[in-house]
């Protein structure tokens, strides 16, 4: 990867040049990419820039493990976007939280998940196309997952007594585990095709292999006569490491994890400092 010269690091080449005139495409996670964890708003910086893309033709695709209704308000009126990759690619929604496709995990992954939370005490919300729901440990999960979001809590539905929303609504689209570190690590890979992905200390979100952020921005892609080559990708977390190794340029942030970084083409600063503003510059795109 290529190092920001402010950040004084070891600058590595990439072999063959870069061109970035058929950019067409910029595709972002949200939390700790486009908005630092705790704010509710992009930059004044990021609002100028894609400004800018706009007016060069250049489409933005938010691609997020959010579900839609836990999207930040202020993310509508800062960007200019039509499609939204929600849920961790599992979903794809329009702009006004239409559902245009989605993918479910299976009654069998559903159900050893939940005898993984309980006797682990950990802290499990499913993410259905429709609402948030939890199925055990509902206090737990709330306290960390909605920490700087407290008015949020009424979308999230106690379903942990009776744990049947499934048996109206079909199943989860996504999971996402609130536990200690060590503990809940130690299960990746051992619940069939299931991959669980750090997304910030003690949470973790959990979505199939073969659906993914990636899998759902391909979707956008066939939509819009676009292929990877045409995309420059953002992100910061292990759930962005899918779409981050096809992009034709990957950019992820100097505090990102290690696995996260050695699939980007390049490391920008942190995204409090306004890293993406700064690679978008670095890259002339803008």
């Amino acid at each position: 990867p290529l190092y920001p010269n402010e950040l004084q690091a070891h600058v590595l080449i990439i072999t063959g040049e870069v061109n970035m005139s058929n950019i067409k495409l910029i595709v972002c996670d949200i939390d700790d990419t486009l908005i630092p964890r705790g704010k509710d708003d992009i930059s004044d910086n990021l609002k100028m820039a894609f400004k800018q893309l706009k007016e060069k033709n250049i489409k933005l695709l938010v691609a997020t493990g959010r579900h839609y209704k836990f999207l930040q308000p202020k993310l509508f009126d800062s960007l200019t976007f039509d499609h939204i990759v929600t849920i961790n690619g599992a979903v794809l929604n329009d702009r006004d939280g239409k559902v245009l496709s989605y993918d479910t995990i299976s009654l069998s992954t559903l159900n050893k998940i939940v005898d993984i939370s309980k006797a682990n005490n950990f802290g499990l919300g499913l993410k259905f196309k429709d609402n948030i729901v939890t199925y055990v440990n509902h206090k737990k999960f709330v306290d960390t997952y909605l920490k700087n979001q407290p008015e949020l809590l009424p979308l999230v539905i106690d379903n942990c007594q009776s744990q049947n929303y499934h048996l109206e609504h079909g199943l989860p689209c996504g999971i996402f585990i609130i536990g200690e570190d060590e503990i809940v690590k130690q299960f990746n890979g051992r619940i069939d095709d299931l991959i669980i992905a750090k997304s910030y200390p003690n949470g973790y979100d959990a979505f199939l292999y073969n659906v993914n952020k990636a899998t759902g921005i391909e979707k956008y892609l066939e939509l819009n006569n676009l292929s990877w080559d045409d995309c420059i990708a953002f992100g910061d977390a292990q759930n962005d490491i899918f779409m981050l190794e096809k992009a034709r340029i990957s950019v992820t942030f100097s505090n990102s994890l290690d696995d996260v970084k050695q699939n980007c083409t390049y490391i920008t600063d942190l995204c409090a400092n306004d890293g993406v503003y700064k690679a978008l510059k670095y890259f002339e795109i803008i």
